[in-house]
Formats: C-alpha cells, sequence, structure tokens
C-alpha cells in the first residue's frame, strides 16, 4: 500500500526533473548562441562607424560588455523556445524507454503526467515576470546608452518621453538647455505647460523660463504667457519670450522609451501617461500582454509537444512526429508575431494580439491532451 502510494509522487518528480534538465540545456544552448552572434552583429556595427569623429571607437571588451548586457533580455525571450525544444527532446526520449506506456499501465493518464509539470513551468514563467523583466528592463536601458555613445543611435532632434512629459537637449554656442512640456501637439508644433532651464557654460543654472505654450519657428522657440526667473532678479512676467535654440521649423519629434526598457509594474503607468498625450500606445500594450501571457505561453509548448509526441507509440515515424511538433510550436510563436505586429500597427485590437496566440496555443494543447485521454470506443 505505501508503494502504491508513493509511487505517482516518485514518477512526478523523476518527469519533471529530467523536464527540466532538458529545458535548461536548450536554454543554455540559445542563449550561448544569441550572444555570439550579438558580438559578430557589434563587431559588425563597429567597423562601419570607422573614421566618424564624435563616435567613441568600441573595443573588444566594450563589445563583450554590450553584449552581456543583453544577456537577461535574450533569455525572457528564449524561455518559450527553450521549452519547447527541451520538451519535445524529453518526450522522445520518453517514448523510446516506453516511459509514458508504463506511467499508463500504472493508471496514470497524461494529463496527470503533465499537470505537475505544467505547474512547475507555470511558477517558472511567473519567476521570468518578476526576477528577470525588472533586470532585463535595467541592463536594456544601459545597451540603449552604450549604443548611443559607440553607434550614436539616439535622435538628439527629438523628444523623449516619459511619465513626466516630454524633454529635450538644445545647445547654443556655450550655453545649454533642457525643455520640458507637460503635453505637446505634434500636427501644429505646439507645446504647452512649459519649462525651460537655462545653463552657462559652468553647468549651473542661469534662469528658468514658464510658460502656458509655444511653438517652434526657425532656430526660435516662440513661447507665450511667460515668467522668467533668474540667480539674480526677481522673477518676473511678460507676454511673449523667444528662445534661441537650433532646430528648423519641420515639426516636432518625440522619441518613446522602447517597452522593453520598462519594467511590467511600469507599463500600465506610462500607458495611461501616453494615451492622455494621444501617442499610440498599440505596441506598448501588446508588450505588456506578451509578459503577462508569458507563463501560459510556456504551458502551452509543454502541452502541444506531449500531445503531439506521446501520442502514438510508433518508433517507425520518430523523424515525422519530432518533425510536425517543431511546425507546430514554431508557427505557433511565428504566427504570433506577425499578430503582434498587425496589433501594433492598430489593424487588430491590441488585447485580441497580445493575448489571442497565446491562448490559442493553450486551448489547442489542452484539446489534444484531452483527446489523448478520452477512452476509445470499440
Amino acid at each position: 500500500m505505501l508503494t502504491n502510494t508513493r509511487f505517482p509522487y516518485i514518477i512526478y518528480k523523476y518527469f519533471t526533473k529530467e523536464l527540466l534538465k532538458y529545458c535548461l540545456l536548450a536554454l543554455l544552448a540559445f542563449v550561448t548562441l544569441i550572444f555570439f552572434i550579438d558580438i559578430i552583429e557589434l563587431f559588425r556595427r563597429s567597423s562601419n562607424k570607422v573614421g566618424v569623429v564624435h563616435l567613441i571607437k568600441a573595443n573588444l571588451e566594450d563589445i563583450i560588455g554590450m553584449a552581456s548586457l543583453k544577456i537577461i533580455g535574450n533569455m525572457e525571450k528564449v524561455i518559450p523556445f527553450s521549452v519547447l525544444i527541451g520538451s519535445i527532446t524529453c518526450f522522445n526520449q520518453w517514448r523510446k524507454k516506453n516511459y509514458y506506456i508504463t506511467s499508463r499501465t500504472f493508471g496514470i493518464s497524461l494529463w496527470k503526467t503533465v499537470l505537475p509539470i505544467s505547474i512547475i513551468m507555470f511558477m517558472i514563467g511567473i519567476i521570468s515576470i518578476v526576477f528577470l523583466n525588472p533586470l532585463s528592463s535595467i541592463l536594456n536601458k544601459k545597451y540603449d546608452k552604450l549604443q548611443s555613445i559607440y553607434f550614436g543611435s539616439s535622435n538628439l532632434q527629438s523628444f523623449s518621453f516619459d511619465t513626466k512629459g516630454f524633454w529635450i537637449k538644445e545647445f547654443l554656442d556655450e550655453n545649454k538647455s533642457i525643455i520640458n512640456a507637460k503635453k505637446i501637439d505634434e500636427k501644429n508644433k505646439t507645446l504647452y505647460d512649459i519649462n525651460v532651464f537655462v545653463f552657462n557654460k559652468n553647468n549651473l543654472i542661469e534662469k528658468r523660463i514658464s510658460a502656458i505654450s509655444g511653438f517652434f519657428v526657425e532656430n526660435k522657440l516662440n513661447l507665450y504667457k511667460v515668467k522668467v526667473s533668474t540667480r539674480d532678479v526677481s522673477s518676473k512676467e511678460i507676454e511673449k519670450y523667444s528662445l534661441p535654440v537650433k532646430r528648423e521649423a519641420d515639426g516636432i519629434k518625440v522619441s518613446i522609451a522602447e517597452p522593453y526598457t520598462i519594467f511590467i509594474l511600469d507599463l500600465p503607468k506610462y500607458i495611461l501617461s501616453m494615451k492622455e498625450n494621444g501617442l499610440n500606445t498599440s505596441k506598448h500594450l501588446i508588450h505588456m500582454y506578451k509578459l503577462i501571457c508569458q507563463p501560459f505561453l510556456i504551458i502551452a509548448m509543454v502541452l502541444l509537444s506531449a500531445s503531439l509526441m506521446l501520442k502514438s507509440s510508433e518508433r517507425n515515424d520518430q523523424f515525422g512526429i519530432i518533425s510536425t511538433s517543431l511546425i507546430v510550436g514554431f508557427s505557433l510563436y511565428f504566427i504570433g508575431d506577425v499578430i503582434f505586429a498587425l496589433g501594433s500597427s492598430e489593424k487588430l485590437p491590441s488585447l485580441l494580439s497580445g493575448f489571442g496566440p497565446t491562448l490559442i496555443g493553450l486551448f489547442s494543447g489542452c484539446f489534444l491532451i484531452s483527446s489523448i485521454d478520452e477512452p476509445k470506443k470499440n
């Protein structure tokens, strides 16, 4: 009686350990491969910048350091892939060694076999969101800054957006200005609720200029209903003030933080701020939905792999079964990317684009597992 009671627990533990081992090996292989691809790509980009005097030259240590910053983010992205490859490899071993057939003879259904595994995989997905996501967002920000230093990726003529408004730096001779606007009308090239901090050549604040509104003309920012405060003179109010800037009157460009540089708990606040300012939030919404779906996508990969690999105990068609499992898993992932792209361009609702592919994979896996466990009628 003791043996019968303990046997399911022992076999569940063994199956789960085996699957985790193969998934971790697949994850290590993917991360290592992508790391070396990133190094090669950064070498290519650095070679294209030879002779560009205003950029800092990246040496070997800098390139390896930049590639290392992407490891956590890459790990977060390839976990579903790793679970797919690890699951297919593990379940193929089960078929060869007749583990699944043996467990069925003891009355253990496929659902009972994959349920503990699915719980563990769900916890791995939660760990990815709670621990990997904040770390990857910090490292991705650092990576983007280094890109600006070594490759000149940032656009200095664009307003950067955060939850406190729009920001831009303006350099004119020895002076520097930081312009902050709470709201921007890109169509009419107008700023609202403006604060301008003017620094002298010693990087000390020379004056602060507050205005209700303003708009750019060629090499000038015209401000209206202005309050000027200086270090030596008390503040004064004037109707109009023209601030010289190095900017053409060709419209206002806004540079929004990439969603992968924002921690998932900060995303809702950032998205609400974007909506208040009339910015397109589709890309950020879909990214947030994808992060929420990560644990369920991992489970979907396990269920699809188990249902396809263990459906038949025949060993003659091993290549066909593995190929089918790979095609189904990768198709789910890549079709999901197409749907995400359609959602980002607002051709599909963000909610459908974010949750749709994962739910399709999850429900398909549940249906296939249930069909295997369903008793066959004579």
